[in-house]
């Protein structure tokens, strides 16, 4: 009734089955780091210190930085070219903080949302 598979079939069975989970894996690698982003943002805008604003400034730019090494197999392009838009965006977030300017910080990485929002759509 129930036969035994020989080792090698087994063995490319597993790997098959491997290779087929690997694109879900990144998939919720790279969800798993979006919504980390979007709760580091979130904090970020509930800040009320520089000091709390910047970590989660630091762990925003983690995500981000970690997010662009994923392969993103749906369209590759669009996703590399939010992601390098996004890292780019970073740019006037630390001089505010390196300035002290809580208002002008918060104000960058509003202008990063919006372009959160529309990379989102154009991948969604």
């Amino acid at each position: 009734m129930f036969r035994t598979i020989p080792r090698s079939r087994y063995r490319t069975l597993l790997f098959v089955l491997l290779l087929s989970i690997a694109p879900l894996a990144q998939a919720s690698e790279i969800k798993r780091l979006m919504r980390d982003m979007k709760s580091a943002m979130q904090g970020a805008m509930r800040s009320s210190t520089m000091a709390q604003f910047s970590g989660y400034v630091v762990r925003l730019e983690k995500d981000a930085s970690e997010a662009s090494a994923q392969p993103y197999r749906s369209d590759p392009a669009t996703y590399r070219e939010g992601m390098q838009t996004l890292q780019r965006q970073f740019a006037p977030i630390d001089q505010a903080i390196r300035a002290n300017d809580l208002a002008a910080a918060k104000n960058a990485l509003q202008k990063i949302n919006g372009t959160r929002k529309h990379y989102h759509d154009l991948l969604s």
